[in-house]
């Protein structure tokens, strides 16, 4: 089943790392990258309000590109049809041992709009304290989405 879920894995002061785990038909690529507060509520706000909201070519971005940082993941979403079926377009460097520039993989997730939706509305749980804390597109029994 495609899904995105996100972990928060760590926490220090102002920032905090999380696990990201994609998976459409084809591949699933794991992750991790630092974010803040601030970065999930900006994902939380546009996926929740997905297509409605006020952004128009919304991409967004964890991190920086290449090798100078944690790896980079960046999502943007996409209406595929006038009935609730959307795409999230994910870009996620590999952290396999070579170079982020040159391993990293761009890919469709999709799914439908609620569960989208569903999905921004419960990101907010990752800023609350405490690891563990887990967020899935299409969550397990007992899991948020």
């Amino acid at each position: 089943m495609e899904n995105l879920e996100i972990k928060k894995a760590w926490e220090g002061d102002g920032f905090f790392e999380i696990e990201i785990y994609a998976q459409s038909a084809c591949v699933g690529v794991r992750a991790r990258s630092y974010t803040t507060v601030e970065l999930i509520n900006e994902l939380a706000s546009y996926l929740a309000l997905f297509p409605d909201s006020n952004e128009v070519g919304y991409v967004w971005q964890n991190g920086t590109r290449g090798d100078s940082s944690t790896q980079f993941v960046s999502l943007e979403a996409f209406c595929e049809d006038e009935l609730g079926h959307v795409a999230l377009e994910a870009y996620i460097e590999i952290d396999d041992g070579a170079s982020l520039d040159r391993h990293n993989c761009c890919f469709y997730i999709r799914t439908e709009l609620g569960a989208l939706n569903r999905f921004g509305r419960a990101l907010p749980l990752l800023n609350r304290t405490g690891i563990g804390q887990k967020v899935a597109l299409w969550p397990d029994d007992g899991e948020m989405g």
